[in-house]
Order: structure tokens, then sequence, then C-alpha cells
């Protein structure tokens, strides 16, 4: 048993780069993660989407939910 297993891990940042890195990771010991990211439709030059993540978190083992958010924005986080 890993120490991730049935955990719930908050990350934002995780539709790509690190995030995702440690999504993956997380979700491959069988934690369940949300994804706090702004990216909810593809970008033209970069991969890679909150609903993208979460279909490759739950492919890793883990379970996922995608929330649309821009952390930097206060009234995103209130919503």
């Amino acid at each position: 048993m890993t120490a991730l297993k049935d955990r719930t891990l908050f990350i934002t940042g995780a539709s790509r780069g690190i995030g995702l890195a440690i999504a993956l990771r997380a979700a491959r010991e069988g934690a369940n993660v949300a994804i706090a990211a702004k990216t909810e439709t593809p970008h033209p030059r970069l991969p890679g989407t909150i609903h993208s993540a979460a279909a490759e978190i739950e492919a890793a083992g883990g379970k996922a939910l995608p929330l649309a958010v821009d952390v930097r924005d206060e009234d995103a986080r209130t919503r």
C-alpha cells in the first residue's frame, strides 16, 4: 500500500507540465486528484486541458475532478 492510496490531492496548474507530472505520479499510486487550472479549451500551441489531464489521470489509475479556475483571480477562487 502506498501513502497516497485513497488520498485526495488538490493540484493547481495540473493541465500540463510539472503539475500534470505530479498528478500522474499520484494517480499511479491510487490518489484522487482535483485539477485546478484555467485551460478548458485547447491552446493552439500548448498541449493539454483540464479535461485531457483528467483522462490521463484516470488512465493512470487515479480518480480526477477537473475544476476550471484561474487561481490568480480572486473572484474565480471564490466561485
